[in-house]
């Protein structure tokens, strides 16, 4: 077989520090390890913004979420309605808007989107996608009541033994992707693969080894002092009142997240084991990745935020695999995207990259052509100061809703740059950061107004501005035109 197949796997809401090949021993995670075994390992990938829709859309187009107004996950009402969705009002890719997607259905690729979409505008779920899901599965029951304080964490429970693990969303979601894989084996296939979990609610997986972990051996997850924390994680604590969480409390949802990991990994290792069994491996460019992290406990806080850029938010794994083309065991230390993963696979594909995408590709790193890539990586979240002011008031908000309503200016603009050593985050509202990595890896010392490290703060406002300036808009792409 000569055509190039692409299995690109997104887990929602997993982090790098959960996964077992990037050094986390209290996770099993067999498919990861085995993709870093037989592909290549990036052990600094970053999304571009900490909320799934916005993530999954800069990854598709190449290009950084602002650019093209993938700021949110919902508002748009003008589109009509899906037959098997009655909320139709997410701000995802439409049609015209130019992605990968739309340019391998153009070279005659068979694609499919399984799975979480929060991707493309539904009706465009089924114009674009020659497979998608069949939206049964069956919902997961919970063996017993948590405290209040742990659902405040998001927190359901205990997986009720005797579950059906098969019937369950992200099992069903890899069985019909192994159908894809069947039924175009002899075509170029595309398949974009979202498995739901590990994100929240976080619930115990009591078929994986996680589960299992005493509590009394596991660690704390890393939090600095209240008073010290900068501005929106006091306020998400505080929102909250996390902050009489028990030590036990909180090792049960980071142990809770760690099955979730270990449960997404298993799907992605029927995955696998299906390509070789039909002799598919040898021609397929995997791709196993997140669209942002999960606090877990981290910071003291849960889920994510859309305007914090702790590494345990915005670091995700990636690994890539294609034998024969990509030496296995490779591990690399060069700050890379998601927004590279677009010009990546095309870079595979023998096609050429497109002007209008930011990313930039991979394979001659993943080739050994160069040992450079990127001296900084860029993320980005919030809305603007006047939306915060006209919030959506649920009866009964969720304990993320609270947090907007109690305080607004907690989602307002943000961005964040990050070098191999520092990272430094500019807010429109609330504390500006600096962490030094090297010294603080786990970024509880804010040294923003440090008077020894300004001129450090000085040179990352810079990188920021050069970024904005470079990426406001290129479109039209006026460098194809007459000046």
């Amino acid at each position: 077989m000569s055509h190039l197949n692409v299995l690109w796997i997104t887990c929602d809401e997993m982090k790098a520090n959960a996964v077992s090949t990037y050094g986390n021993r209290w996770t099993k995670m067999p498919a990861a390890e085995r993709m870093a075994r037989e592909g290549a390992q990036f052990d600094f990938a970053f999304c571009q913004m900490p909320k799934c829709v916005p993530s999954r859309c800069s990854m598709i187009t190449g290009r950084y979420p602002h650019c093209d107004g993938y700021r949110t996950l919902k508002a748009r009402e003008e589109f009509p309605p899906h037959v098997n969705v009655k909320d139709n009002s997410m701000v995802c890719i439409y049609e015209g808007v130019k992605n990968l997607v739309s340019m391998v259905r153009e070279r005659g690729y068979k694609t499919c989107l399984l799975g979480k979409n929060h991707l493309v505008e539904w009706n465009l779920h089924l114009k674009w996608f020659d497979k998608t899901p069949r939206w049964k599965w069956e919902k997961q029951t919970y063996s017993n009541t948590p405290s209040e304080r742990l659902q405040r964490a998001s927190y359901t429970g205990t997986i009720k033994e005797g579950y059906n693990y098969d019937a369950h969303s992200d099992a069903m979601t890899a069985s019909e992707s192994i159908e894809f894989f069947e039924a175009n084996k002899d075509k170029p296939f595309f398949a974009l693969v979202d498995i739901g979990k590990p994100h929240p609610s976080y619930e115990d997986y009591m078929a994986f080894p996680a589960s299992r972990i005493p509590l009394d051996e596991m660690p704390l997850p890393p939090c600095g002092p209240l008073d010290r924390a900068p501005t929106v994680e006091r306020q998400i604590r505080t929102s909250k009142n996390l902050e009489d969480m028990t030590a036990e409390e909180r090792k049960t949802v980071q142990r809770a997240y760690y099955s979730m990991c270990e449960f997404a990994d298993a799907q992605v290792g029927k995955m696998l084991d299906a390509l070789d069994r039909l002799g598919l491996a040898e021609n397929t460019l995997v791709i196993y990745t997140a669209d942002h992290g999960d606090f877990s406990g981290e910071h003291n806080c849960y889920e994510k935020w859309d305007t914090i850029f702790y590494d345990c938010i915005v670091r995700v794994p990636l690994l890539i695999r294609l034998p024969g083309r990509i030496k296995g065991g490779q591990k690399f230390p060069q700050l890379v995207e998601l927004i590279d993963l677009a010009p990546t696979i095309l870079d595979f594909m023998g096609e050429e990259i497109p002007r209008w995408m930011h990313g930039k590709s991979l394979k001659p790193l993943l080739e050994g052509k160069v040992a450079t890539h990127k001296e900084a990586v860029f993320c980005q979240g919030g809305v603007e100061q006047e939306l915060t002011r006209r919030p959506w008031r649920p009866e009964e908000p969720s304990v993320k809703q609270q947090v907007l309503l109690d305080f607004p200016d907690a989602m307002v603009r943000a961005k964040m740059v990050r070098t191999e050593r520092y990272k430094y985050v500019y807010r429109l509202v609330g504390d500006c950061e600096l962490f030094d990595l090297r010294e603080d890896p786990h970024e509880l010392k804010n040294l923003v107004k440090d008077p020894s490290c300004q001129a450090i703060v000085a040179e990352m406002k810079e990188r920021m501005l050069r970024f904005m300036l470079e990426t406001e808009t290129n479109l039209p792409a006026i460098s194809e035109l007459h000046a």
